[in-house]
């Protein structure tokens, strides 16, 4: 077993405290519990059962108690510890005596063996996910970042379910100083990392230019936005930062926005994502399915209310038209109405409901400046008695009115 004076290893308070201190180095919440599960699928109650005295099963054993204590945040059971170092004399060649041993010069401040312990034991065992996750940790401790991500792909490979446990430590180091540029260049190397790691960040509009700059020119190989697109701009619109969230939109869809107007009033079923195109619905409230030539199906059950459609704009002060048409005619129609809503908050500005008797529907209205950016919605709410609607509205148009 690695020693630094050569001695054989003596269990004393400060390497209890050592080991007990795994709980505040496992700074990575995901990564220890891909840990502890690691261990734990491994069944080695069931083993030791059969072979008691195998130094493996006692290294597991101990191991998965050592660490499911220190992701409950309680004391580690000094017997495991003792396991620990009784069983390093029948293993010598194995990975978790030098484990502990990092750990205990890690707290005793002697970051150089501790180095040492944890490379060593990653040569004993280059699968084991401990000796990658001490090894990084110590590496990204000790100023060493490009060794310090190297591990950490490197376990990525290794965790059960891969970049969806780690994802949230590679954004956590993307935010640190200096840690985006090498954070990009691991998403450059490993592109197969960059849908989660993004999704991740992607949630706090904070991290907006922090997000496009690791995507940096990155092509989506699909028809399908990926899901941090809409993250981003969702988190964006509910932060507030409306043209933020158009410019963001814009650039990741390629699309360009109409200053003042609807995007893709054809309803041809443009790709980017909303709230600045269209979210339509599909359950069983109803169903809104765009058509193209300006069309719009839609049939509402009347059950309960729902939003059919809509689309998030940012229209400047002034006044404007809203028009559209409808084929057919039915009472039910009554039930489904235009609404646009000014945000922040969703608050009611301007209504036009569906005529009854079908034919073409024109509103107009005006935006001051209290109401930044609005969401247009088709609604349809539940009358007293049920009834189906089955409609298809066409040439829909919003426009502003000159002054």
């Amino acid at each position: 077993m690695l020693e630094r004076n050569g001695r054989a290893p003596r269990m004393n308070k400060l390497r209890a405290i050592a080991v007990t201190a795994v709980a505040s180095l496992a700074i990575w919440q995901v990564i220890r519990t891909a840990y502890v599960e690691a261990y734990a699928d491994n069944e080695p109650m069931k083993a030791a059962a059969l072979w008691p005295s195998h130094p493996d099963i006692l290294f597991k054993i101990a191991l998965t108690e050592i660490a499911g204590a220190a992701a409950a945040g309680k004391p580690v059971p000094r017997a495991r510890i003792d396991a620990i170092y009784a069983a390093a004399s029948a293993a010598p060649l194995a990975p978790e005596p030098f484990l502990v041993r990092g750990v205990d010069a890690q707290v005793s401040g002697d970051s150089t063996f501790a180095g040492r312990a944890f490379e060593a034991a990653r040569r004993r065992d280059p699968r084991s996910l401990a000796a990658h996750y001490f090894l990084a940790d110590h590496y990204l401790r000790t100023s060493q970042p490009g060794p310090g991500l190297t591990e950490l792909v490197r376990l990525t490979r290794l965790v059960p379910d891969g970049i969806l446990s780690v994802a949230p430590y590679y954004a956590r180091y993307a935010k640190e100083p200096g840690g985006a540029a090498r954070m990009r260049d691991v998403l450059r190397l490993h592109p197969e990392f960059a849908p989660e790691v993004l999704s991740v960040l992607a949630a706090d509009a904070a991290n907006a230019d922090l997000v496009l700059y690791l995507a940096g020119d990155r092509r989506n190989p699909s028809d399908q936005a990926p899901l941090w697109h809409g993250r981003l701009i969702e988190a964006l619109v509910a932060a507030g930062q409306f043209q933020k969230a158009r410019t963001v939109w814009s650039k990741l869809s390629g699309e360009r926005l109409a200053s003042d107007g609807l995007f893709d009033p054809q309803f041809s079923g443009k790709k980017a994502p909303p709230p600045f195109n269209w979210s339509l619905l599909s359950n069983a409230s109803g169903l809104a399915e765009a058509q193209g030539n300006g069309r719009l199906h839609v049939i509402y059950y009347g059950r309960d209310n729902a939003t059919l459609a809509s689309q998030t704009l940012t229209l400047r002060p002034g006044r404007y038209r809203l028009s559209f048409t409808i084929d057919g005619s039915s009472k039910a129609l009554s039930s489904l109405a235009w609404k646009l809503n000014c945000l922040p908050p969703n608050r009611p500005h301007f209504s036009l409901g569906l005529p009854a008797n079908g034919g073409q529907a024109t509103g107009q209205f005006s935006i001051g400046g209290d109401c930044p950016a609005q969401q247009l919605v088709l609604t349809g709410t539940s009358p007293d008695f049920p009834e189906t609607v089955d409609a298809t509205l066409r040439e829909l148009r919003l426009t502003r009115v000159s002054s």
